[in-house]
């Protein structure tokens, strides 16, 4: 349930005054940034208990870097062996937090299965595997935060795939992609970019950029070529100019430099709109 609208302080300590209901306790471990406003509220019921969720406003415009100041961007390519793999070749292990709780959930929906409905053990079942689910979901959203954090404090440019999450969740790698939550950690990763929003809301005022990903896996990140693969391929190997890398990483390399809008041979991978003047500063190469 949504409150829509709060009076001018609705919290004293770790009281929040809603409309209608009054004074409520809850346990306020966040405080609000200096220069905010309590917007709205939303109660929500989940496993563990009920939680508030607070829609603050800040009037101030967050300032993002000149493009001529960035000095130290980077691609990154999602993948399922690899939760991220960098431009720099370097890589994020993917967790795979749901796949690894699998027995203990299967265990727990085998006793509410089990259990009588309506009696107090399926009341029981139920609520352990509601907590159960939820803690593979914040352990998740926990990992997407610090991954964000990571690459961001030593990234002022984040260039990524526009991923059609919807579509591959319709295909055989749907259970895969949405335990690795791709969707979840790019939205947290463009929102922290622009701003630190806790403990003191810092104007991050940093970039993130999404690029159409077709065939950042086909083209050669050297010469532009078009190299065929398969799935199961996962080394890159150009004919025509000898380049060999990681799949991944020659994909990531070409996220980048269509972001930046570096010039790239092959029409297939060729981009009208980048970043201006980013292409041209000499920190930017390789």
């Amino acid at each position: 349930f949504t409150f829509p609208s709060l009076s001018k302080n609705p919290i004293n300590g770790n009281i929040l005054t809603l409309p209608k209901f009054g004074q409520v306790k809850m346990i306020y471990h966040r405080p609000i940034p200096e220069g905010f406003k309590i917007k709205t509220a939303t109660i929500t019921r989940k496993a563990d208990g009920y939680y508030v969720t607070l829609s603050i406003q800040d009037d101030t415009v967050p300032k993002i870097i000149p493009v001529d100041s960035v000095t130290n961007p980077i691609g990154i390519d999602m993948g399922l062996k690899s939760f991220l793999v960098k431009s720099d070749g370097s890589e994020v292990p993917i967790p795979q937090y749901y796949r690894k709780a699998q027995k203990r959930l299967k265990k727990i929906q085998k006793a509410v299965s089990r259990s009588k409905k309506g009696s107090n053990n399926r009341k029981k079942a139920v609520s352990n595997l509601g907590k159960a689910h939820k803690k593979v979901a914040d352990t998740r959203k926990d990992f997407h935060f610090k991954t964000a954090k990571r690459l961001l404090d030593e990234h002022d440019l984040v260039a990524h795939e526009k991923l059609n999450i919807k579509g591959l969740t319709r295909t055989k790698l749907a259970k895969s992609v949405l335990d690795a939550g791709w969707g979840q950690f790019l939205s947290i990763l463009s929102v922290k970019a622009v701003r630190v929003a806790w403990p003191t809301a810092i104007n991050a005022g940093l970039i993130t950029k999404a690029v159409n990903p077709r065939n950042t896996s086909q083209n050669c990140s050297n010469c532009g070529a078009k190299v065929p693969k398969e799935l199961k391929d996962r080394i890159h190997s150009c004919t025509h100019c000898g380049f060999t890398a990681d799949r991944d990483v020659n994909a990531a390399i070409n996220i980048l430099d269509l972001a930046v809008g570096r010039p790239v041979r092959s029409k297939a991978c060729r981009v009208t709109e980048g970043i201006p003047g980013v292409g041209k500063k000499p920190a930017l190469s390789r």
